[in-house]
């Protein structure tokens, strides 16, 4: 018999809701991403003050250093992560403890190859200079284009390994490369500044190939659901506001992060597709083949395969849902 997601809590939170307000134990909760629109709707949660109805007192940290984030939910130096599907499942494969919560969302053409007018397929890439960010979410998203779409295998091509996808496109965009993996906003910046630039393909055509998620410490988890359930609920509860208040919404969500505006946000979500509840109940739902399960599967045998995950079990990273 398939749970709701979370429901070992729902009891706990319960419980909670008869006890007055006074008396209840503020948690004191931090939460890390690094600057996505996809991870903002959470500023709406915090602005709005769904964490604190809920007796968090959220610290919300933007870290871009992606590198770290595999240490910080192990030593629960935070307690929830917000990062891409993809790499979420090659920390926790790689003996990260974490739990995943919910999905937040999926990039819907925000990430793309973009090429030269002299690159007209994926093919024409061998030989070619092609700067992109491994650590990235995007490069599952590139092999399994290229993997699918092409006769070529990644060492036909010179990969040029850049610090992050906004180095890698302005790789591209200086000339310094043929070609790059990037996402917004330097993927429409590209496309409008280089001529002759084109997205060759994007997250549009493999949609399920970045997904983002929230994902919990273990030790946390197990200790405090009622928080893990709480989090959840305001994030369902921004995704609403989102969609019944956007101008509102994007001045919130652009307000979290640094040198980010209303609009930037309001551009970015053209190429993102957001979840709410009942998105995660269609998603979790074991019966669908495309459930959250089965594209999160593929990602990890994948990444075995690769050589990159320790394992491809991922029965206690979704212990918490199923």
């Amino acid at each position: 018999m398939k749970k709701s997601v979370l429901s070992a809590a729902a009891l706990a939170a319960v419980m909670l809701a008869a006890v007055p307000a006074a008396a209840q134990e503020t948690q004191e909760v931090t939460m890390a991403f690094c600057t996505w629109t996809g991870y903002a709707p959470m500023f709406i949660a915090q602005e709005k003050g769904y964490f604190e109805e809920a007796g968090i007192d959220m610290t919300i940290q933007v870290i871009e250093d992606e590198s770290t984030y595999a240490a910080l939910i192990t030593r629960g130096s935070v307690q929830f992560l917000a990062t891409a599907q993809d790499p979420n499942i090659k920390m926790f494969a790689n003996g990260a403890n974490s739990r995943f919560v919910l999905t937040m969302d999926a990039s819907n053409g925000a990430d793309g190859l973009v090429t030269g007018a002299d690159i007209q397929s994926l093919d024409d890439l061998a030989g070619k200079t092609l700067a992109l960010d491994k650590a990235a979410s995007s490069y599952y998203f590139f092999l399994t284009a290229l993997e699918n779409g092409s006769s070529l295998a990644e060492e036909d091509i010179r990969m040029v390994e850049m610090a992050d996808t906004t180095e890698a496109g302005l790789a591209f965009m200086s000339g310094q490369v043929d070609a790059a993996i990037m996402w917004e906003p330097e993927l429409s910046e590209a496309l409008d500044s280089v001529e002759g630039a084109h997205a060759l393909v994007t997250s549009a055509d493999y949609p399920e190939t970045i997904l983002d998620s929230l994902v919990v410490n273990t030790a946390y988890a197990e200790e405090h659901p009622e928080v893990v359930e709480a989090v959840a609920e305001a994030w369902y509860k921004a995704i609403d506001f989102l969609e019944e208040n956007p101008e509102e919404a994007c001045a919130l969500m652009a307000g979290g992060f640094e040198e980010v505006t209303a609009e930037d946000i309001a551009a970015d979500m053209e190429g993102l597709v957001f979840f709410g509840r009942e998105d995660n109940e269609e998603l979790n739902n074991e019966e669908n083949e495309r459930s959250i399960f089965a594209i999160s599967q593929d990602m990890a045998d994948f990444w075995m395969e690769k050589g990159e995950c320790d394992t491809d079990d991922l029965t206690d990273f979704f212990s918490l849902v199923k």
